[in-house]
């Protein structure tokens, strides 16, 4: 259960690291438009208000601007990813309430006395803001709904107290357009809210999926095609580096008489133990992986044919060194290598590993043979 708790916190967590970028994406216009308009109103108020007032709202309009510029332009400088992103929310939070109480209180403070006509035009304005709020920050309601609240409500307050019918009935008009207006972003925030979060669960799933396609349940390592795959990927690199990717292929010797002496069941706790072994012998970067039946092959990224060598008669010696404990007996253990080296095809390196293994066989078993690949 707490791990059903913390895997569904974690994709809620991924899904609010997803809403939040594109929220970054979304309204970085809005800061431009916030401060165009602005501009736009004082320009329009300009005859029938103190310049002083107009000149010390726009001031704080444009320190408002500034600060979340900075911001913005910080966030495209670093471009947090993944859930670093979720630290970018409280100070884009802070700026955006900053703005958005510098509309709410600074249109009653600009609000000239003689005209109803700019009274009106003031609020239409706040209008306008508001329903850019919703499109804005769509992927947010909570902080579409503090948006609209601080731009919208202390101008809406002004309007019923005044005692005018007409602003009355502006106040009541604008608040039912609001609602609606909410009512439809509420059902747009959730859908993709859901869509972000199917996203992630079809994401994890896939991962999830192509994990078990290329384990080998029996031993804990990666299958022929996990084994390919990677060997593709530092195939490319040793031919970009020039570097030495080395290969080596492992064969259990005489596994059909332990299935056939002891069970299948011995056979694939064999098996098991040859995986255990092998993990705990390889680094990290390397990738081991089970390529047939109780056939193995390691991949050994920057490693020369030395290097190789050395590790597989570490190996070699490890597996003599480890009997199988089966049903309280004790099952003697080896295994025989082949080794190769060189720039050359991941095919060709299976080729001389898989030879040299075959001489290691041919040549009385539990030994390391090797060859140099040809490039």
């Amino acid at each position: 259960m707490k791990a059903g708790i913390e895997k569904e916190a974690s994709l809620e967590a991924l899904v609010q690291a997803e809403k939040l970028k594109l929220l970054y994406q979304q309204s970085f216009v809005a800061v431009f438009g916030n401060f165009f308009s602005a501009l736009l109103l004082v320009i329009v108020l300009w005859p029938v208000q103190q310049h002083h007032v107009l000149l010390a709202w726009l001031a704080v309009i444009v320190f408002i601007t500034v600060l979340r510029m900075i911001l913005f332009t910080r966030y495209r400088n670093i471009q947090p990813d993944g859930l670093e992103i979720l630290a970018w929310k409280r100070p884009y939070i802070i700026t955006l309430l900053l703005a958005s109480v510098a509309w709410g209180f600074g249109a009653v403070y600009i609000m000239p006395a003689g005209s109803m006509l700019h009274q009106a035009i003031i609020y239409y304005f706040l209008m306008g803001m508001s329903g850019g709020a919703v499109a804005a920050y769509s992927s947010q309601r909570g902080i579409t709904l503090m948006t609209i609240g601080c731009v919208l409500l202390p101008a809406t307050v002004w309007l019923l107290m005044s005692g005018s019918a007409t602003f009355v009935i502006m106040a009541i008009a604008a608040m039912l357009f609001i609602i609606a207006v909410l009512r439809a972003g509420k059902v747009m925030s959730d859908t993709m809210h859901d869509s972000f979060l199917l996203a992630h669960e079809l994401k994890k799933a896939k991962e999830k999926a192509e994990n078990i396609a290329e384990l080998d349940e029996l031993t804990g390592l990666g299958n022929r095609r996990a084994f390919y795959r990677a060997g593709s990927t530092f195939i490319e690199h040793s031919k970009r580096t020039n570097d030495s990717l080395s290969m080596i292929v492992m064969d259990m010797d005489h596994f059909k008489i332990i299935n056939d002496s002891h069970g299948h069941a011995a056979g694939d706790d064999a098996l098991t133990h040859i995986g255990r072994l092998l993990r705990t012998n390889v680094r990290n970067s390397d990738v081991c992986a089970r390529v047939g039946g109780e056939e193995f092959g390691i991949l050994l990224p920057s490693t020369t044919l030395d290097g190789a060598v050395n590790l597989a008669e570490k190996l070699r010696r490890t597996i003599e060194d480890a009997p199988l404990i089966f049903d309280q007996d004790e099952i003697p253990m080896t295994a025989s290598f082949g080794v190769s080296s060189g720039n050359a095809s991941l095919d060709d390196l299976f080729r001389d590993a898989d030879a040299a293994l075959y001489e290691a066989k041919a040549a009385g078993r539990n030994l390391v043979m090797y060859q140099q690949a040809s490039n």
